[in-house]
């Protein structure tokens, strides 16, 4: 497992952060997925220059997974970047994807540092493709 310290997590986030710039989307908000996908998305927000931020926690439970906190702010319309640090199985942006989408009427994006070849998931925007999860600062 890799260890990744801040300045290394930052220059990630900065890579990320010209990635979702370059695609010209125009996102109202992020949000990001509890635990790891809170402290990239709150980098994301100020660098985006993006105001609104939200978090939703997702529950795996048996193999399912399930949102288990709910936005109460009205976002039908809106265009949200949905955030994880890494996607190992997808399961979790995928459960958040489908919530913001058929709850709240969103037109979302996904966004993660990192996935895995086990991931049934490639989000929209990352920095690719990893064989093992790294160990984040904020891990410890």
């Amino acid at each position: 497992m890799k260890n990744i310290d801040w300045p290394a997590f930052e220059r990630m986030i900065d890579e990320l952060t010209e990635k979702v710039r370059a695609s010209e989307l125009d996102f109202d908000g992020v949000v990001g997925i509890l635990r790891g996908g809170v402290v990239p998305a709150r980098l994301l927000v100020a660098r985006l220059a993006i105001r609104d931020m939200y978090a939703v926690n997702v529950k795996k439970r048996s193999e399912e997974r399930i949102v288990t906190t709910t936005i109460g702010e009205e976002l039908s319309g809106h265009r949200l970047l949905l955030v994880e640090d890494v996607l190992e199985s997808g399961g979790s942006l995928r459960a958040a994807k489908e919530y913001l989408e058929t709850q709240k009427g969103a037109i979302v994006g996904t966004a993660a540092l990192h996935f895995t070849a086990a991931s049934e998931v490639i989000p929209d925007f990352s920095l690719g493709q990893i064989d093992a999860v790294p160990h984040f600062p904020w891990d410890e």
